[in-house]
């Protein structure tokens, strides 16, 4: 697994820090021509992730594809993990906090070429745990998956979106200027001057 470079980690605290503020992407990132039919590749098991991946990439110029038919570029889910463990017990030693921890692996290639190497986002998520239902545990689990899976969703969109900054963009073609055009300068009638036909005096 690769090590995340000292800016990439930077990039992750932030956007924890402005996840927790409640922060989402507004809109769907800007890509280039060579990234605008993608194909997300995931597991069986990430079902919710590929949902909101499939939101939070699509736009009125890039399309998320179903199948890799035609697709240029690939969003590879390599894995997704899902795992809970107890942070506080009661006096019997049964668990009244569990912490939910929602890891993702995922790499990103365009044209053929790799331009996100394999690299891994978690996040974690604290609830209260009810030793007598069961039932409202597992509810609180499915609703953190969720926003979990929104949550790694928009943090994967960022990073596509910090690459597609440096990839080349369409060529502008550029338009010849057309020519001012000048009126026609006015017509300029010379007057000859009249012979003088007084007859001589008598």
């Amino acid at each position: 697994m690769m090590k995340l470079p000292a800016i990439v980690v930077s990039c992750l605290l932030l956007w924890g820090l402005l996840s927790g503020c409640g922060f989402h992407l507004r809109q769907a990132p800007d890509l280039p021509l060579s990234m605008r039919k993608i194909y997300v590749a995931a597991p069986g098991q990430s079902g919710q992730l590929l949902r909101e991946l499939r939101r939070s990439l699509a736009s009125d110029n890039t399309e998320v594809l179903v199948t890799p038919d035609g697709a240029t570029a690939t969003l590879s889910i390599i894995s997704v993990q899902q795992a809970s463990k107890p942070l506080a017990v009661n006096r019997l030693g049964e668990a009244v906090e569990n912490q939910v921890t929602y890891t993702v692996e995922f790499s990103l290639i365009v044209d053929g070429a790799t331009v996100l190497e394999p690299q891994t986002v978690d996040i974690t998520r604290n609830y209260a745990y009810s030793v007598a239902n069961a039932v409202a545990n597992e509810e609180q689990e499915q609703a953190l998956e969720a926003a979990m899976a929104k949550d790694v969703s928009q943090f994967i969109a960022f990073r596509i979106a910090a690459v597609a900054k440096n990839m080349p963009r369409a060529p502008v073609t550029a338009v010849a200027p057309v020519p001012a055009t000048r009126p026609a300068p006015a017509a300029v009638t010379s007057r000859m001057p009249t012979a003088s036909t007084a007859s001589p005096p008598v």
